[in-house]
């Protein structure tokens, strides 16, 4: 008998062995009757073909979750630059617009 360790250090082959399986698998519930079967379930192969199945099965869920988890695009940082020098007013302007808002301001 071959085990989960086994088939997950050795994937290709439990894709293999899955592969065939689910089809051998079918063939047995056609086939066999109902006692039989249980007992090709519990033979070497039955466990063999169901270790190779379900280590199958576990690694492309967890490719698949690991795809979704990476972002598609690589993210990059955006960068910060000092907006142009004539979006920003200037130091002396911003003190002329003070002086004429107070001179508005004030009583005459």
């Amino acid at each position: 008998m071959k085990t989960a360790t086994y088939y997950m250090q050795n994937l290709a082959e439990a894709r293999e062995m899955a592969g065939r399986c689910k089809l051998l698998d079918e063939q047995k519930v056609r086939t066999l009757s109902p006692g039989d079967y249980q007992e090709w379930q519990i033979s070497n192969e039955g466990v063999n073909c169901q270790t190779a199945l379900s280590v199958s099965e576990a690694a492309s869920v967890r490719e698949l979750v690991l795809k979704q988890s990476r972002p598609s695009v690589p993210v990059a940082t955006p960068k910060v630059s000092a907006p142009p020098s004539s979006a920003v007013p200037s130091l002396r302007d911003r003190n002329d617009q003070k002086l004429s808002s107070s001179r508005t301001l004030a009583p005459v």
